[in-house]
Protein backbone atom coordinates (compact mmCIF):
# COMPACT_ATOMS: atom_id res chain seq x y z
CA UNK A 1 0.00 0.00 0.00
CA UNK A 2 1.01 3.58 -0.77
CA UNK A 3 3.13 5.29 1.77
CA UNK A 4 0.75 8.11 0.84
CA UNK A 5 -2.34 6.64 2.35
CA UNK A 6 -0.12 7.93 6.05
CA UNK A 7 -0.15 11.71 5.20
CA UNK A 8 -2.89 12.05 2.51
CA UNK A 9 -6.79 12.70 4.02
CA UNK A 10 -9.12 9.42 4.03
CA UNK A 11 -11.43 11.38 1.87
CA UNK A 12 -11.19 12.79 -1.02
CA UNK A 13 -13.57 14.52 -3.18
CA UNK A 14 -13.05 13.36 -7.02
CA UNK A 15 -15.19 15.55 -9.00
CA UNK A 16 -14.22 18.93 -9.34
CA UNK A 17 -16.32 21.95 -10.95
CA UNK A 18 -15.69 25.18 -11.87
CA UNK A 19 -17.68 28.00 -13.88
CA UNK A 20 -16.98 26.16 -17.15
CA UNK A 21 -15.09 22.46 -16.54
CA UNK A 22 -15.52 19.70 -15.09
CA UNK A 23 -12.52 17.53 -13.75
CA UNK A 24 -12.91 13.97 -12.86
CA UNK A 25 -11.05 10.84 -13.03
CA UNK A 26 -11.57 8.41 -16.25
CA UNK A 27 -14.36 5.98 -16.52
CA UNK A 28 -15.48 3.38 -18.32
CA UNK A 29 -16.75 5.13 -21.93
CA UNK A 30 -14.17 7.70 -21.81
CA UNK A 31 -12.22 5.92 -23.90
CA UNK A 32 -12.63 7.43 -27.34
CA UNK A 33 -11.90 10.96 -26.09
CA UNK A 34 -8.59 9.93 -24.26
CA UNK A 35 -7.82 8.33 -27.98
CA UNK A 36 -9.23 10.87 -29.72
CA UNK A 37 -6.91 13.90 -28.07
CA UNK A 38 -3.65 12.20 -27.57
CA UNK A 39 -4.07 11.32 -31.44
CA UNK A 40 -5.13 14.83 -32.79
CA UNK A 41 -2.23 16.03 -31.05
CA UNK A 42 0.72 13.81 -31.51
CA UNK A 43 3.72 16.33 -32.00
CA UNK A 44 2.54 19.06 -29.54
CA UNK A 45 2.37 15.81 -26.68
CA UNK A 46 5.76 14.72 -27.68
CA UNK A 47 8.45 14.40 -26.08
CA UNK A 48 6.49 14.87 -23.05
CA UNK A 49 3.76 12.69 -23.14
CA UNK A 50 5.50 9.98 -25.67
CA UNK A 51 5.11 7.43 -22.98
CA UNK A 52 1.67 7.60 -23.36
CA UNK A 53 1.03 7.87 -26.81
CA UNK A 54 2.86 4.82 -26.88
CA UNK A 55 0.64 2.67 -24.61
CA UNK A 56 -2.09 4.13 -26.62
CA UNK A 57 -2.68 2.85 -29.88
CA UNK A 58 -5.96 1.30 -30.32
CA UNK A 59 -8.93 1.94 -27.48
CA UNK A 60 -8.09 -1.79 -25.75
CA UNK A 61 -5.28 0.14 -24.90
CA UNK A 62 -6.92 3.22 -24.10
CA UNK A 63 -9.32 1.17 -21.90
CA UNK A 64 -6.33 -0.45 -19.99
CA UNK A 65 -4.94 2.90 -19.88
CA UNK A 66 -7.62 4.73 -17.83
CA UNK A 67 -8.07 1.19 -15.72
CA UNK A 68 -4.39 1.64 -14.60
CA UNK A 69 -4.83 5.64 -13.66
CA UNK A 70 -7.79 4.96 -11.96
CA UNK A 71 -5.38 2.18 -9.79
CA UNK A 72 -2.95 4.55 -9.29
CA UNK A 73 -5.85 7.19 -7.79
CA UNK A 74 -6.55 4.18 -5.50
CA UNK A 75 -3.56 4.18 -4.03
CA UNK A 76 -3.18 7.58 -4.15
CA UNK A 77 0.15 7.28 -6.14
CA UNK A 78 -1.02 9.72 -8.99
CA UNK A 79 -4.63 11.90 -9.12
CA UNK A 80 -5.10 12.21 -12.90
CA UNK A 81 -8.13 14.12 -14.26
CA UNK A 82 -9.79 14.50 -17.53
CA UNK A 83 -11.08 17.74 -18.31
CA UNK A 84 -14.56 18.56 -20.11
CA UNK A 85 -16.82 21.82 -21.10
CA UNK A 86 -19.78 21.68 -18.84
CA UNK A 87 -21.88 23.68 -21.71
CA UNK A 88 -21.65 20.33 -24.13
CA UNK A 89 -19.50 18.15 -22.46
CA UNK A 90 -16.45 18.49 -24.62
CA UNK A 91 -13.35 16.52 -23.97
CA UNK A 92 -10.20 19.13 -23.83
CA UNK A 93 -7.58 16.86 -21.96
CA UNK A 94 -5.59 15.93 -18.92
CA UNK A 95 -4.04 17.45 -15.95
CA UNK A 96 -2.70 15.48 -12.91
CA UNK A 97 -0.91 15.54 -9.56
CA UNK A 98 2.01 12.67 -9.99
CA UNK A 99 5.50 11.93 -8.85
CA UNK A 100 4.13 12.77 -5.19
CA UNK A 101 6.97 12.81 -2.56
CA UNK A 102 5.64 12.26 0.61
CA UNK A 103 8.77 13.31 2.42
CA UNK A 104 8.12 17.30 1.46
CA UNK A 105 5.22 16.56 0.40
CA UNK A 106 4.83 17.97 -3.15
CA UNK A 107 4.00 16.51 -6.65
CA UNK A 108 4.25 17.46 -10.32
CA UNK A 109 1.34 18.70 -12.27
CA UNK A 110 1.12 17.15 -15.69
CA UNK A 111 -1.03 18.23 -18.62
CA UNK A 112 -1.96 18.26 -21.82
CA UNK A 113 -5.17 19.92 -23.58
CA UNK A 114 -6.41 20.43 -27.28
CA UNK A 115 -7.16 23.69 -29.27
CA UNK A 116 -4.39 25.43 -27.67
CA UNK A 117 -4.28 28.79 -27.70
CA UNK A 118 -8.27 29.09 -28.12
CA UNK A 119 -8.71 27.49 -24.70
CA UNK A 120 -5.79 29.01 -22.80
CA UNK A 121 -8.82 30.72 -20.21
CA UNK A 122 -9.90 26.78 -19.55
CA UNK A 123 -6.62 25.73 -19.54
CA UNK A 124 -5.96 28.63 -16.70
CA UNK A 125 -9.39 27.73 -15.04
CA UNK A 126 -8.53 24.22 -14.58
CA UNK A 127 -4.74 25.01 -13.39
CA UNK A 128 -6.10 27.00 -10.70
CA UNK A 129 -8.78 23.95 -9.75
CA UNK A 130 -5.82 21.87 -9.49
CA UNK A 131 -4.21 23.94 -7.11
CA UNK A 132 -6.70 24.20 -5.39
CA UNK A 133 -6.83 20.60 -4.70
CA UNK A 134 -3.25 20.46 -4.26
CA UNK A 135 -2.76 23.01 -1.29
CA UNK A 136 -5.95 22.35 0.32
CA UNK A 137 -7.44 19.49 -0.58
CA UNK A 138 -3.87 17.06 -0.60
CA UNK A 139 -1.93 19.47 1.77
CA UNK A 140 0.91 19.59 -0.05
CA UNK A 141 3.95 22.76 0.88
CA UNK A 142 4.89 22.56 -2.84
CA UNK A 143 3.70 21.46 -7.10
CA UNK A 144 5.91 22.45 -9.88
CA UNK A 145 5.51 22.27 -13.93
CA UNK A 146 8.39 20.80 -15.83
CA UNK A 147 8.68 21.87 -19.80
CA UNK A 148 10.56 20.89 -22.71
CA UNK A 149 11.01 23.52 -25.37
CA UNK A 150 8.14 21.75 -27.21
CA UNK A 151 5.86 22.77 -24.44
CA UNK A 152 7.35 26.01 -23.15
CA UNK A 153 3.75 27.66 -23.82
CA UNK A 154 2.71 25.35 -20.60
CA UNK A 155 5.71 27.28 -18.89
CA UNK A 156 4.59 30.67 -19.56
CA UNK A 157 0.99 29.72 -18.63
CA UNK A 158 2.40 28.85 -15.18
CA UNK A 159 4.18 32.30 -14.37
CA UNK A 160 1.19 34.21 -15.74
CA UNK A 161 -0.66 32.01 -12.62
CA UNK A 162 2.01 32.69 -10.02
CA UNK A 163 4.79 30.01 -10.46
CA UNK A 164 8.85 30.52 -10.15
CA UNK A 165 10.63 29.72 -12.74
CA UNK A 166 13.29 27.92 -10.88
CA UNK A 167 15.76 27.01 -13.91
CA UNK A 168 16.83 24.82 -16.39
CA UNK A 169 18.32 21.13 -16.67
CA UNK A 170 20.25 20.38 -19.45
CA UNK A 171 19.92 17.39 -21.21
CA UNK A 172 17.88 15.79 -19.00
CA UNK A 173 15.11 14.61 -20.25
CA UNK A 174 14.43 11.76 -23.24
CA UNK A 175 11.43 10.65 -25.08
CA UNK A 176 9.96 7.02 -24.92
CA UNK A 177 10.73 7.19 -28.95
CA UNK A 178 13.62 9.19 -29.26
CA UNK A 179 17.75 9.06 -28.16
CA UNK A 180 17.32 12.84 -28.21
CA UNK A 181 17.98 14.95 -24.95
CA UNK A 182 16.07 17.52 -23.89
CA UNK A 183 16.63 20.72 -21.68
CA UNK A 184 13.79 20.80 -19.02
CA UNK A 185 12.99 24.35 -17.39
CA UNK A 186 11.32 23.95 -13.74
CA UNK A 187 8.25 26.39 -12.60
CA UNK A 188 7.89 25.75 -8.72
CA UNK A 189 5.24 27.39 -6.38
CA UNK A 190 5.47 26.81 -2.62
CA UNK A 191 2.66 26.47 -0.32
CA UNK A 192 3.94 30.54 0.37
CA UNK A 193 3.57 31.35 -2.57
CA UNK A 194 0.14 29.93 -2.90
CA UNK A 195 -1.50 31.18 0.08
CA UNK A 196 0.18 34.97 -0.89
CA UNK A 197 -1.42 34.48 -4.01
CA UNK A 198 -4.90 33.92 -2.72
CA UNK A 199 -4.40 36.46 -0.38
CA UNK A 200 -3.76 39.43 -3.12
CA UNK A 201 -7.27 37.85 -5.09
CA UNK A 202 -9.13 38.26 -2.05
CA UNK A 203 -7.88 41.75 -1.42
CA UNK A 204 -8.88 42.99 -5.18
CA UNK A 205 -11.82 41.11 -4.82
CA UNK A 206 -12.93 43.05 -1.39
CA UNK A 207 -11.61 46.66 -3.34
CA UNK A 208 -14.15 46.06 -6.17
CA UNK A 209 -16.84 45.34 -4.07
CA UNK A 210 -15.88 48.95 -2.57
Amino acid sequence: MSLLFNILPESLEERLETAHLILRPYQEGDENDFMRVLKENTSILSPAFSGRIARVKALEDARIQMQQLRTDWDNRKTFDFGVWTKADNTYLGDIALKNVDHKVPKAEIGLYFTGWPETKELVQEGLQTILNFAFDALQLNKVYIRCTASNKFYGELAKENGFVEEGTLRSDFKGTDSEELHDLTYFGMTRDDFEAQRNQHKSKSSTELV
